[in-house]
């Protein structure tokens, strides 16, 4: 039998657990014991944490605060260690429509605040939070941000087709690599690091097949990228433990998994746009599936794939997927324009399948089919 991590136990409540990880560096971690219903395509139910960082240098950065469920929970915490009314800066790694809340809590307590992102999260962000003045720093790549006392922050953009705005954050002080989606999992206990980092194995790779396996094309991207950073002491992702003692061991993984999905013979393109995140979630779910049966899957998030990749998905595909929310009882401007190229460019004998998510009736998967 493989060693793995103890289940989580569904009853205990959610809480809020907050330690020092670093120099002028908080982890506040949002614990979900039980199922996580916001992964579908999540099976181990073994609860996660949302993790959430603060540095309290000459300037105060949060780094990507949790979503609703947690929103007054997670404040009163952060009251408890800092003046919110003084951060200056919210970093985050992507943005996710479930922290809207918690975001709009913490600008009415500090309007002051400078969200500092990617520049598709930028555009996620004004959309998400419409608010005129909302004060947003873009890192495109080449910039740097000084907190004092030694925290300079270096910022990389790692896209993925499902976190096309993800960014990674590197503190030259603490050595620290806030990496977000990369190099998490999804388990919940009181362990802080990865002490006997084995135990995890099992949590790891199946998050990183659940969630990564479908774009790894990009992840070798991201990985080429996050090597050229300066020497990294250890990972803080955005969920499960802090990757310090097996983090050599789980860099490799991600180079050697995401090569195994590059080699396998059969692949299947999955294109989808998602207004709400909720079409990408089904996707993944189905990604999951195909990739746990040995099939290569190459997402193609149209929002912002160029017309030339979705069409170079298409071609050498063995078979494709395509998925639509609906808005406004049409689908997207993105997938009409993805549909017109699938059937110009699709070999007609070429298994194929829809799917989609609504609220209402659902017409653009009628246009699909």
């Amino acid at each position: 039998m493989p060693e793995t991590a103890t289940p989580a136990i569904p009853t205990k409540p959610r809480d809020v657990q907050v330690v020092q990880i670093a120099a002028e560096t908080l982890l506040i971690r949002s614990r979900s014991w039980g199922r996580l219903r916001f992964e579908i395509e999540y099976a181990l139910q073994r609860g996660t944490t949302a993790n959430s960082y603060l540095i309290q240098a000459n300037k105060i950065a949060l780094f990507d605060p949790p979503g609703e469920s947690f929103t007054e929970k997670f404040i009163a915490e952060l009251q408890q260690r800092t003046d919110v009314t003084k951060i200056d800066y919210v970093i985050l790694g992507h943005v996710n429509p479930n922290r809207s809340e918690t975001l709009k809590k913490l600008l009415e307590i500090a309007p002051q605040i400078t969200f500092v992102c990617s520049n598709p999260g930028a555009i996620s962000l004004r959309s998400l939070l419409p608010e005129t003045g909302l004060k947003i720093k873009v890192m495109r790549g080449d910039e740097t941000l000084n907190l004092g006392q030694g925290h300079r922050l270096i910022f990389t953009p790692i896209p993925t087709p499902r976190w096309p705005d993800g960014l990674a954050t590197y503190d030259s002080k603490t050595q620290i690599l806030f990496s977000d989606k990369f190099f998490g999992a999804h388990v919940c206990g009181d362990q802080i690091f990865d002490e006997g980092w084995t135990v995890y194995n099992e949590d790891r790779r199946y998050y990183f097949d659940s969630l990564m396996a479908s774009q790894a094309a990009q992840v070798g991207t991201v990985l080429d990228r996050l090597e050229a950073l300066p020497p990294v002491a250890f990972y803080a992702p955005g969920h499960g433990p802090l990757v310090r003692y097996g983090m050599h061991e789980l860099t490799g993984n991600y180079r050697k998994w995401s090569q195994e999905q590059a080699n396998q013979t059969i692949s299947v393109a999955l294109i989808y746009a998602s207004a709400y995140g909720n079409t990408a979630v089904v996707g993944q779910a189905i990604a999951s599936g195909l990739t746990k049966a040995g099939i290569r899957v190459e997402s193609i998030n149209c929002e912002v794939a160029t017309p030339e990749e979705i069409q170079a998905a298409v071609e050498k595909c063995a078979g494709f997927i395509i998925g639509s929310p609906t808005l406004g009882g049409h689908a997207p401007t993105q997938i009409q324009a993805a549909l017109g190229i699938v059937l110009s460019t699709a070999d007609k004998s070429k298994p194929c399948g829809v799917f989609g998510s609504f609220g209402w009736s659902g017409e653009a998967i009628d246009l699909l089919e």
